[in-house]
């Protein structure tokens, strides 16, 4: 029997980036990349809030080949064949990244929490924008998982609905069940709010300093001993 502080929870998922670490961290480790593919990264941003506008006006239609339109629209930024951009997408980004990452710490007691939340009996989720697996073991949070979703894979970036149901449903949990957890309230807290679970906001710490709750999220935090005290 799981004792919390938020009734009816029976699952807690986590976005990663920004939220299991400061999103900081990688743009600091990252910024040898970005400076010398600064117009591919100028284009894959702009791809990027295509496919995030497109998730939250068709919230229940997914892209029926996310991957390939990416490509083109990359390319056609780029000037360049799709599958160049594909290429370079998955060989410098998807697997690149990977060496970058293991240089990066999460946020203190980011595991811990997950391990205490785990042993009071909750289910544990992942569900990211980009794959899971490109964080390694995600620094030792990924063992305690009974699913981790990547939402391209699925054919809609958050805020879509889709993914958080797909996440439901791995998870073998209601929607309303479910504490989501991230750090954005346009695709992170929108999207779990739109499919019905219930949401939590980390965010800058000055937000506890002046105890000013988001009026978005159910819960607001700024560090996971606090989030821990929350929950249990």
């Amino acid at each position: 029997m799981i004792i919390s502080k938020i009734p009816g929870i029976e699952a807690i998922a986590f976005d990663i980036d920004g939220t299991l670490y400061p999103a900081w961290k990688l743009t600091l480790r990252a910024a040898p990349f970005f400076i010398r593919n600064i117009r591919f990264m100028q284009a894959f941003r702009k791809v990027r809030r295509i496919l995030h506008k497109h998730s939250a006006s068709e919230p229940d239609k997914p892209l029926p080949d996310f991957f390939k339109l990416q490509n083109e629209l990359l390319a056609s930024y780029l000037n360049i064949p799709a599958q160049e951009a594909g290429d370079f997408l998955e060989k410098e980004i998807y697997l690149g990244w990977q060496k970058i990452f293991l240089h990066i710490r999460p946020y203190p007691f980011a595991k811990e929490a997950v391990m205490q939340l785990k042993e009071a009996g909750f289910k544990i989720g992942i569900l990211s924008d980009f794959p899971p697996e490109q964080k390694g073991s995600v620094w030792g949070i990924l063992p305690f998982c009974d699913a981790a979703l990547d939402s391209e894979a699925l054919g809609a970036l958050k805020p879509s609905r889709i993914p958080f149901l797909k996440l439901a449903e791995a998870l073998n949990t209601s929607c309303e069940r479910i504490l989501y957890v991230g750090n954005s309230r346009a695709y992170d807290v929108a999207g779990a709010s739109a499919a019905g679970m219930k949401t939590a906001y980390i965010a800058n710490p000055l937000i506890s300093v002046f105890r000013k709750k988001s009026p978005y999220a159910d819960i607001s935090f700024s560090n996971y001993r606090q989030f821990l005290n929350y929950v249990l």
